[in-house]
């Protein structure tokens, strides 16, 4: 299940819900919300893609990850071209 349909399942707090026909919840006015209203478009997902897949966004994150994960420095690992499963 995708992580914004376990998110929806879990604002509902059940799973026995037909997702397009039954609310998930009320807003603050007590209106029902339903999972169109939060499920972002495909032009929202479109736009969040483009900032987040440039070239210096993937720099700035991966630049120094061993310094940043020191426990990715701990997991054993071995050389050659396969690796040594245990």
């Amino acid at each position: 299940m995708s992580p914004p349909l376990v998110v929806a399942f879990a604002l509902a707090g059940r799973v026995d819900i037909d997702l397009t026909t039954e609310p998930i919840g009320k807003g603050k006015g007590g209106e029902d919300v339903f999972l169109k209203d939060i499920w972002p478009t495909l032009r929202e997902v479109r736009d969040q893609m483009q900032s987040a897949l440039k070239p210096e966004v993937f720099r700035q994150l991966y630049r120094d990850f061993a310094q940043q994960n020191p426990k990715w420095n701990e997991i054993p690992s071995s050389t050659g071209n396969v690796y040594q499963w245990m």
